[in-house]
């Protein structure tokens, strides 16, 4: 069996979101771009975070 890497995965063109962005505004994002997830990053663009389409249900 060939074990894939983590790099093999990724996408280089990344939707991001900042800690300010309201719970609408990063549901919207996923929805718009078709993804499960975003990194929340800080004014330098470090991750600072991470919220989930499951993190956005549980707490609806």
């Amino acid at each position: 069996m060939k074990h894939m890497k983590v790099g093999g995965l990724m996408t280089d063109d990344v939707v991001s979101a900042v800690p300010a962005m309201s719970f609408r505004g990063v549901a919207k994002l996923l929805a718009e771009h078709e993804i499960s997830g975003v990194p929340v990053v800080d004014d330098d663009e470090h991750v600072v975070g991470v919220v989930s389409e499951s993190d956005l249900l549980a707490r609806h």
